[in-house]
């Protein structure tokens, strides 16, 4: 048990990611604290982690809102590791997004992750082992058209993990975030074996597969846990090696296809 006798919040804890990364810690013998907005969702979230004869609570929250992080932290009595994994994805060209949705996707992707460490570190400083693990996505170095805010979010998440990696030194908190490429679930990818576009995209990542949710909950808990006790302030990306693959790899379908066949030359070349 990697995590026994600790306790854990994962923000975004409804979601199919958080989901996973909360029953992946809680396996590994760690009392888990589900937060999310979405009461009934992430309630029956714990609930079914209590089935399954694990120690799992629910909180009610939103993480955008600082007095609702202030007054749910404030009734936390001892915490040892910290999972932002709240956020949300949505598109917009940058002529034609709002101010509105730009704060709406830095609040929620980025702000939030402020906030539950800010209100988190004073908790975590009385731990013998304190761990935060951040969200962030390949989308904050690999861009894609229509895509800034979430984007410059996902940087953001990079370089204030960097920045709580050395604020939180003097309390022994580590601090690191995790990328992931695409993420579904196995059942999800059988299903669209014949999908031609998905196929596409399946091809630039060198595995042959996306990622699945277990890769990137098993990620976490690397950094959450003391086999990761020297790591601090790092990016780990969980990709497969898709981001390793060259640029024109990536933006060209004809020579995805040709290397997973094995057949890799330039026009020029043949």
């Amino acid at each position: 048990m990697l995590l026994a006798g600790k306790k854990a919040l994962i923000t975004g804890a409804a979601g199919n990611l958080g989901g996973e990364i909360s029953e992946r810690l809680a396996s590994e013998g760690c009392t888990v604290l589900l937060a999310d907005r979405n009461g009934p969702a992430v309630e029956a979230e714990a609930e079914r982690l209590v089935q399954r004869g694990y120690r799992a609570e629910a909180a009610v929250m939103d993480v955008t809102d600082e007095t609702a992080v202030k007054q749910a932290f404030a009734g936390i009595e001892a915490l040892d590791i910290l999972i932002n994994s709240a956020g949300m994805t949505r598109g917009g060209f940058v002529e034609n997004l709002s101010l509105q949705q730009w704060n709406d996707m830095l609040n929620v992707n980025l702000t939030s992750v402020f906030l539950c460490s800010k209100y988190a570190m004073p908790l975590l400083s009385k731990s013998e082992a304190p761990a935060i693990v951040n969200m962030s996505s390949i989308n904050a170095f690999r861009m894609n058209p229509g895509f800034p805010a979430y984007a410059a979010a996902k940087n953001g998440i990079i370089a204030l993990t960097e920045q709580l990696a050395i604020e939180g030194a003097k309390y022994r908190i580590r601090a690191n975030c995790v990328s992931p490429g695409g993420v579904l679930n196995e059942a999800k990818q059988r299903n669209r074996e014949n999908d031609a576009e998905f196929d596409i995209h399946r091809d630039c990542y060198p595995p042959g597969r996306l990622a699945f949710p277990a890769d990137i909950a098993n990620a976490v808990l690397f950094l959450a846990s003391d086999l990761s006790a020297f790591v601090n302030g790092i990016n780990l990306v969980v990709d497969g090696g898709m981001t390793l693959l060259a640029a024109t790899a990536l933006v060209r379908p004809d020579l995805r296809k040709r290397w997973r066949k094995g057949v890799y030359k330039l026009e020029s070349e043949e």
